[in-house]
């Protein structure tokens, strides 16, 4: 009942929360050891470009930096992205300190402490993100125990089919089952990707509905019938 009601969101939310606590463990990690290793030098800019991008239907424009730097036995030039403030303070042939790790000279920091911060800020989008997950959580989950309530000790009423409404969304559209009941309360089905699970509720026809405890109405076809409860002896009077 959970998934039918929204239980998908939790997921997604639970899922993008591990990733980005993953992440920023290891930029934490990482950054800690730049911190308590790594070697700064002086570094020259040699060449500096923007490259236009389209992410989610729009245009953006990168920043990169080539920095050639020196370690024992080697010159290395090395081509990263960088922020719009360290670009717009690195002008060609300048010069800027950068810090490199001993054992890995071509991981390097371009701005000095970069690592370390990009590492705590992904811990609080996980920290947003796990909290965003509990309220989700506890958002779908009221709902999908409501239904389940509703079903088993709700009571069961019937009400007017008034039409199928179609929900467009960016890439695709779903749809929900509404009614009205003897008082002219208004109701809605769980939504559906098929307009086709609907045609046997023609306006005007009568469909069940369980009344939920803060008196929303579930349809049976989302949350299934009710398991027969068994009989109880009738004991006549002697």
């Amino acid at each position: 009942m959970l998934w039918h009601t929204g239980g998908m969101l939790p997921l997604f939310l639970a899922v993008f929360t591990v990733i980005f606590t993953l992440i920023s463990m290891a930029e934490l990690r990482k950054g800690l050891a730049f911190a308590a290793r790594g070697v700064e030098v002086s570094g020259q800019v040699m060449d500096r470009d923007e490259v236009r991008v389209r992410r989610d239907d729009r245009w953006q424009t990168d920043h990169y930096l080539t920095m050639r730097y020196t370690v024992p036995d080697e010159v290395i030039e090395l081509r990263r992205k960088v922020t719009r403030s360290v670009y717009d303070a690195s002008d060609i042939g300048s010069s800027r300190t950068v810090r490199y790790m001993p054992d890995a000279p071509r991981q390097v920091e371009f701005k000095i402490g970069e690592t370390l911060a990009a590492g705590q800020t992904m811990r609080w989008l996980a920290l947003a993100l796990g909290l965003a997950t509990l309220g989700t959580l506890w958002w779908k989950g009221g709902r999908a125990v409501d239904a389940i309530r509703a079903r088993k000790f709700g009571a069961l009423e019937q009400v007017t089919v008034t039409g199928v409404r179609e929900i467009k969304h960016k890439n695709d559209r779903t749809y929900t089952l509404e009614w009205t009941d003897a008082d002219h309360v208004t109701g809605s089905s769980l939504t559906s990707g098929s307009r086709a699970r609907y045609a046997d509720y023609p306006p005007g026809s009568r469909i069940e509905v369980y009344r939920g405890a803060r008196g929303h109405m579930w349809w049976v076809g989302d949350v299934g019938p009710r398991t027969a409860a068994a009989t109880v002896p009738s004991v006549g009077r002697g």
